[in-house]
């Protein structure tokens, strides 16, 4: 085993095996199972995004759990992750049990601690960023969290479905097909459509996940007959010829139809699983 795996890695594992032990407390609490693996999905995908700007375009901080070494910005985005779904299940916890607002402030300041330790270890990085900025994050987080859970156990605006299941997207779609399409090299971004490479990567990602996103979800809800669907279907795949004519996208050889149809069709199905977890019949 790896020595980083002792100084480094462990650490994060912590980190998930407490989101696990928070998910599994939720999910016997409530009875609404369903919506509420759906809103977990939809604030851990508001927490991605909200993180991948700060720490990928505004170079904020860096993660060293030394999960993928070889890489550092995959390293660092892997990070990113185990603290994403940590903060989600915390703030869905704070909404589960309808804690009071002083456990806002004793949970997001024990992030902050955690946050300092981390740095201490050396698995953690601030460059301009400061833990107060985590501190006051997580205040509003939950306070978010805990009003979109109330509000959904009631109804939820058809708008806000519409908006709760991008984000959900963004979870599903970005973790289990984009990056790990990226991880294994089949399909990556341009690194020099930005003067910094990171930059290009958050950007040209949030284009097409936004675009993406927003057509497969309106031929979805729009209840067109599939003799319309199939055409818009094609003037994506075509899109995507475009993008990696103009070296935006980068297939690996003979891989350009597989991972187009993954990410085509795969944003299609997490459509169709979100909108039968938000589904209250």
């Amino acid at each position: 085993m790896s020595p980083t795996f002792w100084s480094n890695t462990i650490w994060f594992i912590l980190l998930g095996i407490s989101t696990i032990i928070e998910l599994a407390v939720i999910f016997l609490k409530v009875k609404s199972r369903k919506l509420v693996l759906a809103l977990y999905l939809t604030i851990s995908g508001m927490a991605f995004c909200y993180e991948m700007i700060i720490y990928a375009y505004f170079k904020s901080y860096k993660y060293f759990p030394m999960l993928i070494p070889q890489s550092p910005p995959d390293d660092s985005i892997a990070g990113n992750l185990f603290s994403q779904f940590s903060v989600s299940a915390t703030a869905l916890l704070i909404a589960v049990f309808d804690l009071r607002y002083y456990w806002f402030i004793i949970l997001a300041a024990t992030y902050g601690v955690i946050e300092e330790l981390f740095i201490k270890l050396g698995i953690f990085q601030h460059n301009w960023y400061q833990t107060w900025m985590t501190v006051v994050g997580l205040l509003l987080f939950f306070g978010i969290t805990k009003k979109i859970y109330k509000e959904s156990s009631k109804h939820i605006r058809r708008f806000l479905r519409y908006l709760y299941i991008f984000f959900g997207l963004v979870t599903l779609h970005e973790h289990s097909i984009v990056w790990v399409q990226r991880l294994i090299g089949v399909r990556v971004f341009s690194e020099t459509f930005l003067p910094e490479k990171e930059q290009s990567l958050v950007v040209l990602a949030a284009i097409n996940l936004l675009l993406l996103g927003v057509i497969i979800m309106t031929i979805y809800f729009s209840n067109i007959k599939w003799s319309w669907r199939i055409p818009v279907i094609f003037v994506i795949y075509v899109a995507f010829l475009i993008a990696a004519r103009l070296d935006l996208i980068i297939y690996k050889e003979g891989w350009f139809f597989i991972s187009s149809s993954i990410c085509i069709w795969g944003m299609y199905l997490y459509t169709y699983i979100l909108d039968r977890l938000y589904d209250r019949t």
